[in-house]
């Protein structure tokens, strides 16, 4: 197996796959990266048992042939290497030398047969997507995805395709994630060019390590197959399969509120600014906010004895009742406007105890719900 790449290249392939690898596991093999050398290029693949990741790499092959390197230190190595052409070449005795101007490493590796091979996901329905959006819809929600085992349904992503079922929501692609606390849902109406009714929780990891590899891609589509119990995405060269999580995910359409008594419209970055700042106070609080909408403004207030407190008065366009009062997670809310882009964002407060609910401005299918906290000065 002999083959020369790029630097730059080979560094951008390892560090994807990488991301994949566990060295916690009872199979030691699952901790290396997979070669594949043929004339057609160089291939990477990864495969934690839960989630696998397989893409090719330009390189000019000299000799056809695949093996195991483990993967952080040849990660580590990589990162560390010289700009330019870097070749790999196996030696008679298994290590792989590693060459890079006069100098070189002599890596241990291991024969390739013992990988456990990527499924590949056959028989499912499928749908095309244009790869931006779908990472966008992903940034949108996959925040608000649990990351306690404990709610193991909670830690993925609901993916739905079809009709959604619900007033005023006209997408037919939806992600929707919530830990308990908070609810994020993006939908889009699109041509999907493909099958319709598709109801699966993808893993949140699975989700993250695809925006990363999706970032900036645009041209060819992203195509989507789900099975009973699998999930695959293809974009160009790149494969990631992912197992589904099996369960019940919750019945999202009866946590968002029919309707608000409240709608106060903020400049999102003034809003995301004040919020960061009470959140230093907050943080040793139980980041409990008040929120308060009065004379044509909203006050963020936060205390934390023996510590401080302090109050952030926002311009504001109301409509509704111009009193309301509520307490926040301020974290759950800086959470949300971080991925915000519209210049003013809605808040939407209803009675008592009621969820709030957080829009972008310009009526994108994205809506966030965020529970309330129980105060003494509330109740």
């Amino acid at each position: 197996m002999e083959f020369t790449c790029d630097k730059k290249e080979l560094q951008s392939g390892v560090s994807i796959v990488e991301k994949i690898v566990t060295t916690r596991s009872t199979l030691p093999v699952i901790g290396n990266i997979l070669f594949e050398a043929s004339k057609g290029g160089l291939r990477l693949s990864a495969n934690n048992l839960e989630i696998g990741i397989e893409l090719g790499l330009k390189a000019s092959v000299t000799k056809e042939g695949s093996l195991l390197l483990p993967a952080k230190t040849l990660s580590g190595i990589v990162s560390k290497l010289p700009e330019g052409s870097i070749g790999f070449k196996l030696n008679e005795n298994g290590t792989m030398r590693i060459s890079y101007d006069q100098s070189n490493f002599n890596l241990h590796s291991l024969p390739s047969d013992e990988f456990p091979s990527l499924p590949k996901v056959k028989e499912g329905k499928s749908f095309l997507v244009d790869p931006e959006l779908f990472v966008s819809m992903i940034k949108h929600t996959i925040f608000a995805a649990s990351g306690s085992e404990e709610k193991y349904v909670l830690t993925g992503v609901l993916l739905e395709v079809g009709k959604a079922g619900l007033a005023g929501d006209n997408s037919n692609l939806r992600l929707v994630a919530t830990d308990g606390y908070r609810l994020a849902k993006r939908g889009e109406k699109v041509d999907l060019k493909g099958e319709a009714m598709v109801s699966a929780i993808v893993p949140a990891r699975a989700l993250l390590e695809l925006a990363k590899v999706l970032e900036g891609k645009d041209g060819d589509a992203l195509k989507v197959i789900v099975s009973p119990d699998q999930i695959s995405f293809r974009y160009a060269d790149v494969y990631l399969v992912s197992r589904l999580i099996q369960g019940q995910f919750p019945d999202y359409r009866q946590v968002i509120p029919k309707k608000s008594t409240t709608r106060v419209l903020l400049n999102t970055r003034e809003f995301l600014r004040a919020a960061e700042r009470a959140a230093v106070i907050a943080s040793g609080s139980a980041n409990v906010t008040s929120f308060e909408v009065k004379a044509g403004k909203m006050y963020l207030s936060a205390n934390t004895p023996d510590v401080g407190n302090v109050t952030e008065v926002l311009n504001a366009e109301i409509k509704g009742g111009e009193k309301a009062r509520v307490s926040f997670n301020i974290r759950l809310i800086t959470d949300v406007l971080n991925v915000i882009a519209t210049e003013k964002v809605a808040v939407e407060l209803g009675e008592g105890l009621s969820p709030g609910v957080i829009k972008p401005e310009d009526g994108t299918e994205y809506v966030y719900i965020v529970m309330p906290i129980r105060t003494q000065e509330g109740a």
